[in-house]
């Protein structure tokens, strides 16, 4: 089979136009063999193809093409070509082994060398699985979180945390101050208040209708003309609260028809709830 891709080479049958892989390495077609330069390498090393099946001429003229192509185009820098070089020469070392004699000390290193790094590469690919399945775990303070700390114990001897001649100064400073006659107080507002809507209430029952009026009608009129929105609400709350506490009573009864609508306040049963 070397023999045969030997002979292509030599036609003229293995060298092609000079393509570069995604590595940025020269592609090779030998035969046994179709890829770029450093997958090659890496495969012989791992004892993944078989040398014996490439052959070394088509190897070097579809390197020497894509060297001169490259040298052409200007377009791969020197330290690049520099890799090829130091792939190839790796590639031709390996297939040169193998022509030694089986019971060769060159051939026995070789084969202690081949071994190891077959070792080496599955250990990788052994680690490289494991780091892939931790990086799957939950990760802590990302994926789970953890229960919070415990507070410190304070301790029994712990000096207080301010000073107490200090804390003493300044109750002194407090106690030169000359006293208030009378304390601060809020101003209130002038709001009209649940009882003297309660009382005013309570005088308007003498003077009420039978078919009665609505319940905001009872408010005077100085609660709610000339006043500000806020002293309205109050009034027509304060009246409401009013109402309610006189139908507890007994002397008052609240009319609403609908929900929403206008409360009446009327003597005697409601005519509605």
């Amino acid at each position: 089979m070397a023999q045969d891709v030997t002979a292509s080479a030599a036609r003229g049958e293995g060298s092609v136009d000079p393509v570069l892989s995604a590595s940025s390495m020269p592609v090779l077609r030998l035969g046994a063999y179709e890829g770029p330069l450093d997958l090659l390498l890496e495969l012989a090393r791992a004892q993944k193809v078989d040398l014996a099946q490439i052959s070394v001429t088509a190897l070097a003229e579809q390197f020497v093409v894509a060297v001169d192509a490259a040298i052409t185009e200007e377009k791969v820098p020197l330290g690049q070509m520099g890799d090829w070089l130091v792939a190839a020469a790796t590639l031709v070392a390996l297939r040169a082994r193998l022509l030694l004699p089986a019971d060769a000390p060159e051939r026995r290193d070789a084969d202690r060398e081949s071994a190891a790094l077959c070792h080496q590469l599955a250990e990788r690919a052994t680690i490289q699985r494991l780091a892939d399945w931790l990086e799957r775990q939950p990760q802590l303070g990302w994926d789970v979180f953890g229960r919070g700390g415990a507070e410190p114990e304070a301790e029994e001897d712990q000096p207080p945390a301010a000073d107490i001649t200090e804390l003493l100064r300044a109750c002194l400073r407090l106690l030169a101050l000359p006293l208030r006659e009378a304390p601060y107080q809020p101003r209130l507002l002038p709001l009209w208040r649940v009882p003297a809507a309660l009382a005013h209430l309570r005088a308007r029952l003498a003077t009420l209708p039978v078919e009665g009026l609505a319940l905001t009608q009872l408010i005077p009129t100085s609660d709610l003309t000339g006043t500000s929105p806020l002293q309205r609400r109050t009034a027509v709350a304060s009246i409401l609260m009013a109402g309610l506490e006189l139908s507890r009573e007994g002397a008052l009864a609240l009319d609403q028809k609908e929900s929403f609508e206008t409360i009446h306040a009327v003597l005697g049963a409601p005519g509605g709830s």
